[in-house]
C-alpha cells in the first residue's frame, strides 16, 4: 500500500483545549503522514499548556496570525505552511469520532483520483424553538449534504477533504468579507471548475458532531453575516446567479423610500403607503408560515416567529452586503446555492414566491379600491 499524507488544517480564534485536544489526538492511519497546522487568528490568544505541550514544530505546527486575518487568510497560510497530498480543512469546535482519519485515508485508497471528500457535519438535536426554527429554515442544509447526494459542487470546511492536486494554485479569497461567509462556497466552486467541473464525493461515513452556536442560545448576527457574503457570492460568480423577486427588506426599503417622497410631493397618499408598509409585513409572515408548514415545522407560534426573524436577518444581509459597496444591480440579485449554471436569470416559482406575490396582488388591489 503507497504511503499518502494529510495535511489537517485549522483555524481558530479561540484555542479551547476541550475542543482542539480531540482533534490533534486523533487515530493516525497507517501508512499516512499526518500534519497539523492550527491557524491561531488571535495574537493575544493564551496558548492552554495541555495544546503547547503537543505542539512539536514537526508534525504539529501552531502559527499564530500577528493580527486578526480572518479564516480565508488563515485557511491559506495553513495550505501554504504544508506540501501534503491532500488537504482536510476542519473547524476548531467540532466533535470527532477518534478513527475520522482512518475513514478518510480508506476513501483515499479506494478513489485516489477524487477531487474531494465531504464529510457529515451533524447538529445536535433542537433543544428549544431557536434551534428547531434553524433547522426547519434550511440554511445549515450544507451539513448534511454528504447524507443526502452522492456527490455536490461544495461542502461545509468544518469537515472537507481535498486534493492539493486538483487545488493547484487556488486559495480561498480575500475579497470576502473577513469575519467569514460566501468564501469557501467559491473556493470549493473554482477547484471544481478547474477540475472539469467533477463534483466532490460525499463520505457520510466522515461524521463530526458541530454542537450549536453560543450554546444555542438566539443570535442573528451569524444568518447576516452569511446574506453579506451571499451577496458577494452573486457579484463574483456570475455564472451561478439569477433575478428574483425583491425580497423583504428590499422592498421595505423602496416603500420607506416612496413614502419619503410622496410625503415631500403629495402628503394625501401617505395612509395608502403606510397601509402598504403594514401590508407587506403581515405578507412575509404569512408566507413564512406556509413555507414552515411545507417544511413540516411544529406548529409552534415561536417556531414561526424565529423562522421569519432567521430569514429577515439573511436577507437584510444580503440588502446590506450590496448598498454599502454602492451595488444598486445587486437588488433582486441572487447566488444560486445549489451551483446550477443558470440559463434563465429569473427564478421558478415556489410555493413561498408564489404566496407573497398573489398576496400582494391582492393587497395592491385592495389598496387601489380603497384610496382611489
Amino acid at each position: 500500500m503507497a504511503a499518502t499524507s494529510i495535511d489537517i488544517i485549522i483555524p481558530s480564534y479561540r484555542l479551547e483545549a476541550q475542543y482542539l485536544l480531540p482533534l490533534l489526538q486523533l487515530q493516525r492511519p497507517a501508512a499516512t503522514i499526518i500534519h497539523y497546522y492550527v491557524i491561531a487568528d488571535n495574537p493575544a490568544v493564551v496558548v492552554a499548556p495541555a495544546i503547547q505541550q503537543l505542539v512539536n514544530n514537526d508534525d504539529i505546527k501552531l502559527l499564530i496570525n500577528e493580527h486578526n486575518l480572518g479564516a480565508a487568510v488563515s485557511r491559506n497560510k495553513g495550505i501554504d505552511s504544508g506540501q501534503a497530498d491532500w488537504i482536510l480543512f476542519l473547524d476548531d469546535d467540532i466533535i470527532v469520532p477518534p478513527n475520522l482519519l482512518e475513514t478518510y485515508a480508506a476513501a483515499i485508497q479506494q478513489y485516489p483520483d477524487a477531487t474531494g471528500f465531504i464529510g457529515l457535519v451533524n447538529l445536535p438535536p433542537a433543544q428549544d424553538a431557536f434551534t428547531r426554527a434553524i433547522q426547519v429554515s434550511g440554511s445549515m442544509d450544507i451539513f448534511s449534504i454528504a447524507q443526502r447526494k452522492p456527490a455536490y459542487a461544495w461542502g461545509a470546511t468544518a469537515n472537507f477533504l481535498i486534493s492539493r492536486n486538483a487545488i493547484s494554485d487556488i486559495r480561498f479569497s480575500h475579497a470576502y468579507p473577513k469575519a467569514g461567509g460566501g468564501e469557501d462556497v467559491d473556493f470549493f466552486l473554482k477547484v471544481r471548475a478547474h477540475n472539469q467541473y467533477k463534483d466532490y464525493q460525499s463520505l457520510p461515513a466522515a461524521a463530526v458532531l458541530h454542537p450549536w452556536w453560543n450554546q444555542g442560545r438566539v443570535n442573528y448576527k451569524r444568518p447576516f453575516r452569511y446574506g453579506i457574503g451571499n451577496s458577494y457570492l452573486a457579484a463574483l460568480n456570475p455564472a451561478y446567479t439569477y433575478y428574483d423577486w425583491l425580497n423583504t427588506p428590499e422592498t421595505l426599503l423602496l416603500t420607506m423610500v416612496a413614502i419619503i417622497i410622496a410625503g415631500l410631493l403629495q402628503p394625501t397618499a401617505l395612509p395608502l403607503f403606510a397601509c402598504l408598509l403594514a401590508g407587506i409585513v403581515v405578507i412575509e409572515c404569512i408566507a413564512t408560515t406556509v413555507q414552515a408548514i411545507k417544511r413540516r415545522a411544529p406548529l409552534q407560534p415561536a417556531v414561526y416567529v424565529y423562522l421569519l426573524l432567521l430569514r429577515l436577518s439573511y436577507e437584510t444581509g444580503v440588502l446590506w452586503g450590496n448598498l454599502a459597496r454602492g451595488r444598486i444591480k445587486g437588488f433582486g440579485e441572487r447566488f444560486n446555492d445549489n451551483c446550477r449554471m443558470n440559463k434563465l436569470k429569473f427564478y421558478r416559482t415556489s410555493s413561498y414566491r408564489i404566496t407573497k406575490w398573489v398576496l400582494y396582488l391582492l393587497l395592491t388591489w385592495w389598496l387601489f379600491t380603497k384610496f382611489r
